[in-house]
């Protein structure tokens, strides 16, 4: 009687310590799906990130990961929905850097994501490129550039977002040029990139993921990228330091980011199961397929690097009158 009575005392503590230890667990890694929240439309360069990525992570890791559009207010309106979300790594954004420099622009502070979001890592990295719309018949950024001094202030271009990187790398290029050429700012990639095919603008300043499969049929042609280097994913479209554009050498990158208030546990984990997915050669293949770049890092250098760009940006942003916008 007492050895049994003892076994069912051992038993049922042992329950406890079983049962707590399951929900330490279950708090360290999240049973519900995980969200990648992109700030633009569907078919952007940060759509096809988050897609390409989460699809992955999700076979790595055994748990659903749902991609949820939120755009609108430049990439604004998904860096509030995470900034509000439990901390509990279940909610992520996915955006490019120059959404919180926008954000940090419109509001006169410093770029400082710890106050609303923790950098986790950068998924891909990819130029910017100047594309143009086959029917004016440009072969080259020559011929574009002579035709908007021959056409004064007619000719137009796509991009992404009001202001952002895209619009500082165009007006740099077009100032030099000695051309005035209008801004159409749109609420993501996708839709800049649907009016630059049907010829409402001409011309696209635009990340380079979303054109490719209208690059290869023919539908887009490719003037220039904005990176220093050729592109390994475009070798045969010239840099705007070979045309003539020395020091021009702008890039765009595409990172997780996780509420502030997550646990460095959480981060660290979330970053290292990122990094085993952007070392596979299929998700290599199928993100250099859409001309994009695996970048990965640690938090602490996605940090660094958020803070020193951010300011850069700002700078130039300043220079260019953006901020008065």
């Amino acid at each position: 009687m007492r050895t049994t009575r003892r076994l069912a005392l051992w038993t049922a503590a042992l329950g406890v310590v079983l049962a707590a230890g399951t929900g330490a667990s279950a708090q360290s890694s999240p049973s519900g799906p995980i969200r990648f929240i992109v700030g633009y439309a569907p078919g952007g360069t940060s759509d096809v990130s988050a897609r390409v990525v989460g699809e992955a992570l999700s076979q790595s890791i055994g748990q659903t990961v749902l991609v949820e559009n939120r755009p609108g207010a430049q990439g604004g309106i998904a860096i509030d929905l995470v900034a509000r979300a439990k901390p509990d790594g279940t909610t992520f954004l996915v955006s490019p850097g120059e959404a919180l420099y926008q954000r940090a622009m419109d509001e006169h502070t410093e770029v400082d994501s710890g106050k609303l979001l923790v950098p986790v890592t950068i998924l891909t990295s990819q130029p910017i490129v100047i594309a143009a719309n086959p029917t004016p018949g440009w072969k080259s950024l020559a011929d574009m550039i002579a035709a908007a001094r021959a056409n004064p202030a007619r000719l137009s271009y796509a991009t992404p977002a009001v202001g952002g990187t895209n619009t500082i790398v165009a007006e740099l290029m077009f100032r030099r040029a000695g051309v005035k050429i209008l801004n159409i700012p749109y609420k993501g990639g996708g839709q800049a990139v649907q009016d630059l095919l049907s010829g409402v603008v001409p011309l696209g300043v635009l990340g380079s993921a979303p054109l490719i499969p209208y690059v290869k049929s023919g539908k887009l042609t490719l003037l220039a990228v904005t990176s220093k280097d050729r592109s390994a994913t475009l070798p045969t479209v010239p840099t705007l330091a070979e045309l003539g554009y020395s020091g021009i050498d702008m890039t765009q990158w595409f990172a997780v980011f996780a509420p502030a208030g997550t646990s460095m546990d959480i981060v660290n984990r979330m970053s290292t199961e990122l990094h085993k997915v952007l070392a596979d050669p299929k998700v290599k293949d199928r993100l250099a397929a859409a001309a994009l770049e695996t970048v990965g890092g640690s938090p602490e250098e996605f940090a660094g690097r958020l803070k020193a760009e951010g300011a850069a940006w700002l700078k130039t942003a300043h220079d260019f009158g953006l901020d008065k916008n």
